[in-house]
């Protein structure tokens, strides 16, 4: 009887927990997508930014507009 080796039986899990941890996994998922997707709007709008190099020192800054005024906020 030593040489016997005892192998465990899974438990079936039942439907109604088998539904909470799926759902549970889909809030988790959805949740984690919606701060990637926060993420990479935030980049692309940082993107469309308008990058401009001050005439006085040469540093590059952003700014919304480009109406004429090209020196950075150091330089005014």
């Amino acid at each position: 009887m030593k040489n016997e080796i005892d192998i465990p039986i899974q438990k079936e899990e039942d439907h109604v927990a088998a539904n909470i941890r799926r759902d549970n996994y889909s809030q988790i998922r959805d949740l984690q997508a919606l701060e990637f997707n926060t993420a990479i709007a935030g980049r692309l709008l940082a993107q469309d930014k308008n990058q401009v190099k001050c005439e006085k020192c040469g540093k590059e800054f952003t700014t919304d507009s480009t109406s004429g005024i090209v020196k950075c906020p150091e330089c005014r």
